[in-house]
């Protein structure tokens, strides 16, 4: 509320000129102080806060744990070998289901673009899906060699949610075929 104070004696009679009474104001800020907490209270309890966004990677359970019994087999012929190399190459090939003599291995590089390793994906996936009836029984292995960037990693994540890829993991190049592939392309598996 703002209020106004006014001297009581008024100004002295006389021969001396008249002034000006001088008033002098007071304002009484409770109000807007008060309105001011009201305000904070509210944005207070209002706000909702952002939830971290976070990508969620499913990591295998230790070994103790896992009963070999309860692993379902996964047919190589369902899969699709992704090889991340440097220079931003994906070396990528199929693994035949059984390895003899004879068994030839098919192996192509692509780059990260979308006529690259999505297209790579989308066909393997429409192959999947005619041999075996769903295109989600695709497996992608994706294994990092020690030359590639964390960039192509995460590149490779995006297209396994640009395509719909729900089966796929990160592991190491440990297969004997992933040692011959680093052999032809000139890297080192460790």
């Amino acid at each position: 509320m703002a209020e106004m104070n006014i001297p009581q004696g008024g100004g002295k009679k006389g021969h001396k000129k008249v002034r000006s009474k001088k008033m002098s104001t007071r304002v009484d800020l409770t109000a807007m102080v008060d309105l001011g907490f009201l305000l904070i209270t509210f944005f207070m309890l209002a706000t909702t806060f952002n939830k971290p966004k976070t990508m969620e990677v499913n990591k295998p359970a230790k070994e103790d744990k896992i009963d070999k019994k309860d692993e379902p087999p996964i047919k190589m012929s369902k899969t699709v070998s992704l090889m991340l190399g440097d220079n931003d190459k994906v070396y990528w090939y199929i693994s035949p289901d059984e390895i003899d003599a004879n068994t030839q291995l098919t192996l192509d590089s692509v780059d990260y673009s979308s006529t690259g390793l999505r297209k790579v994906i989308q066909r393997r996936q429409s192959e999947v899906q005619a041999q075996w009836g769903k295109k989600d029984d695709l497996f992608v292995m994706i294994k990092p060699l020690p030359k590639s960037k964390v960039k192509n990693t995460v590149d490779v994540l995006d297209e396994m949610t640009i395509n719909g890829v729900t089966r796929y993991a990160i592991l190491q190049p440990n297969d004997p075929i992933d040692s011959l592939v680093a052999l032809k392309v000139g890297q080192s598996r460790k």
